[in-house]
């Protein structure tokens, strides 16, 4: 897969709240940053997503033990910027 550089974001409301902007660079995911309007996102987990899905590139990560909803969350809402972000 290839992904055009660039900045891109994605928003979902559920299951969580939550937003995802990503960078990349050089066909590679460099940078992901996670917020959410109504609730501060740790920065350890936030970090721990952030490497994971730099690590493997994508998001087919393992996620966070015992925080399944956000899990399911980060998997969507960086995938839909992720999509943005293919080469077409």
């Amino acid at each position: 897969m290839t992904f055009k550089e660039g900045n891109y974001t994605s928003k979902i409301d559920k299951p969580v709240n939550l937003q995802a902007n990503i960078s990349i660079k050089d066909n590679k995911i460099t940078d992901v940053r996670l917020y959410s309007e109504s609730k501060q996102i740790d920065s350890e987990l936030e970090d721990a997503y952030r490497g994971q899905i730099i690590t493997n590139q994508s998001v087919n990560i393992d996620g966070i033990t015992s925080a399944s909803v956000l899990n399911r969350a980060v998997k969507s809402v960086v995938g839909g910027a992720l999509a943005d972000a293919i080469a077409n």
